[in-house]
C-alpha cells in the first residue's frame, strides 16, 4: 500500500509514508519528494491513500484546480483522500459571534485589528508561500500564506468535479482509516509529545538541542474543515475546464512570461 502526506515539510515522518513538499531545504530520503502539488512529478494511479493538513489554503485560487485533479491523477481508483483546512464558515460564525476564545487556536491570532482582523487572517494571511508583485513588475509588495479559504459546500462541488465522491465531513481524529485517528504530535527523542505540549510549544527542543521529528495527521482543533473522499474515476486536467471565477487575470503574454523567465534565472543563481 502507497501512502503520501503532501505539503508534509521536511521535519515530518510516519512509517510507510511518503512526503511531497516544496520548503527551500534539503529532501535526503527516497521517500521525500521535491515539488509543487500542481505539478506533482510522480507516476498516475500509485498510491491508496493521500493526506494533506493546511496545505490547500497556501494554494493561490489560480491552482487549485490543477491541485485536485493532480492529486486525482496520482491516485489508484477506490483510493481515500483526507484533506484538512482552515474552516470558512466556522471562522465566519466566530466572527459574528465575536468568539476570540476560536481564533486564539491559531498562531495568526492578533488582537491588534480586533476580531475582524483576526477572522481575516485565516483567509489571506502573510508569509513566505507565494510573493505579490505589482502589474508593472517594478515592486514587490510582499509574501503570503493563506490565499483561499473553503467551506464544505465549494470543496464538495471541487472534488465531485475532478473525480472524486463519498465525500463526506468529518471530526478531527475520526477517519474509517485507524491510521489516521492519530493526531499529530512531535516525537523527541523516541518520546511523544502532544503539539500542545508547554515544552513543543515553548521550542525547547531546540534550545536542548534534542533530536525530533513530527509525525502524525489531524490538528486537534473543532475550527477546521475535515473531509474524506474516494477516487471515483480519473478525469484529465484541462484549462478550458476550469471555472472562470477561480481563473480570473492571468499574466501569460509572451513580456510577462520573459520577465518571469528572468527573475527565475537570477533567484536560481
Amino acid at each position: 500500500m502507497k501512502k503520501i502526506n503532501i505539503g508534509a515539510g521536511a521535519m515530518w515522518r510516519s512509517d510507510g509514508w511518503e512526503t511531497l513538499d516544496n520548503a527551500p531545504t534539503s529532501y535526503p530520503k527516497k521517500w521525500q519528494h521535491y515539488g509543487k502539488c500542481w505539478d506533482i512529478k510522480l507516476k498516475p494511479n500509485s498510491y491508496d491513500i493521500v493526506f494533506t493538513s493546511h496545505t490547500l489554503e497556501h494554494v493561490p485560487q489560480f491552482r487549485i484546480e490543477k491541485t485536485i485533479s493532480e492529486i486525482n491523477r496520482i491516485m489508484k481508483i477506490g483510493g481515500t483522500l483526507r484533506i484538512l483546512v482552515p474552516d470558512l464558515e466556522a471562522s465566519a460564525r466566530a466572527y459574528i459571534k465575536k468568539d476570540k476564545k476560536f481564533f486564539k487556536f491559531s498562531k495568526h491570532y492578533d488582537e491588534t485589528l480586533g476580531i475582524g482582523g483576526s477572522f481575516l487572517k485565516q483567509v489571506i494571511s502573510a508569509g513566505g508561500q507565494t510573493i505579490a508583485i505589482n502589474r508593472e513588475f517594478d515592486e514587490i509588495f510582499g509574501g503570503y500564506a493563506h490565499l483561499f479559504c473553503f467551506d464544505f459546500e465549494l470543496m464538495k462541488i471541487l472534488l465531485e468535479k475532478w473525480g472524486f465522491s463519498n465525500i463526506k465531513k468529518c471530526k478531527p481524529g475520526m477517519s474509517k482509516i485507524k491510521e489516521l485517528r492519530e493526531f499529530q504530535n512531535y516525537v523527541i527523542e523516541n518520546k511523544k509529545y502532544d503539539i500542545s505540549d508547554p515544552y513543543v510549544k515553548n521550542n525547547k527542543m531546540l534550545k536542548d538541542k534534542k533530536e525530533f521529528y513530527i509525525s502524525g495527521f489531524d490538528k486537534n482543533w473543532s475550527g477546521q474543515l475535515v473531509v474524506e473522499a474516494k477516487k471515483k474515476k480519473h478525469i484529465n486536467f484541462s484549462e478550458v475546464a476550469e471555472f472562470s471565477k477561480l481563473k480570473q487575470v492571468r499574466y501569460n503574454s509572451i513580456i510577462d512570461n520573459i520577465k518571469i523567465n528572468i527573475f527565475f534565472r537570477i533567484s536560481s543563481i
